[in-house]
């Protein structure tokens, strides 16, 4: 026992909502890796009757245009998590969840594989961008003891075990609902439930 909470609980000083903000943030990342699961497993079924090479530009494409697309937006909107971060959050989570929602309907438009993938992880991106930047603030305030490298690596501790947790999860939802049509009607649950545990996470840090 003692040895889990120095792996997630740093020395000396812990601030009276680190807790709440791990709890949460763990509930958090265990839903939004499941989330990416699922809508990896759509885009892959929607190219799955291509060829080898068209695959590969396809779902190489779509991160370049994400990345491209999200780098335009990001320096000139990136001042605004300081100025408006409650105002970012919101449209970091309207972002991201949009973009899930686009990545899981791939299938059913997957003439148009390129331009929807390519214009999801744009939203992606950039809401990342911002949950970063929400994150570093939440840190910067839970640090005490002048400890942020010590409270940014336990919080990293605490989310790579959610994201494993949660790409197991997304894996068995596969495994039970395999129809990429049917799992659209969870789509909506897992976003409330994302952004639900997210806002918890970060509720009086920022």
């Amino acid at each position: 026992m003692h040895s889990l909470r120095t792996l997630f609980f740093p020395l000396g000083k812990n601030h009276p909502k680190y807790k709440q903000y791990i709890t949460w943030s763990f509930a958090s990342t265990i839903i939004v890796s499941a989330e990416s699961a699922l809508a990896t497993h759509s885009m892959l079924h929607a190219i799955g009757s291509d060829s080898d090479t068209i695959r590969t530009f396809n779902y190489i494409g779509k991160d370049v245009i994400g990345q491209i697309g999200a780098l335009i937006y990001i320096s000139k909107m990136s001042e605004k998590a300081d100025k408006n971060p409650k105002n970012f959050l919101l449209y970091s989570n309207i972002l991201q969840q949009s973009s899930y929602i686009f990545m899981s309907a791939t299938p059913l438009f997957s003439s148009y594989f390129l331009p929807i993938a390519g214009i999801s992880n744009i939203f992606s991106n950039i809401s990342f961008t911002g949950f970063g930047a929400i994150n570093a603030k939440c840190i910067q305030n839970l640090s005490l003891d002048n400890n942020t490298g010590e409270i940014y690596s336990k919080i990293a501790a605490v989310n790579t075990l959610g994201s494993s947790v949660g790409l197991l999860c997304g894996l068995g939802i596969i495994a039970i609902i395999p129809d990429y049509n049917t799992r659209l009607l969870i789509t909506p649950i897992l976003a409330s439930l994302r952004i639900f545990t997210y806002n918890r996470a970060i509720k009086g840090l920022i």
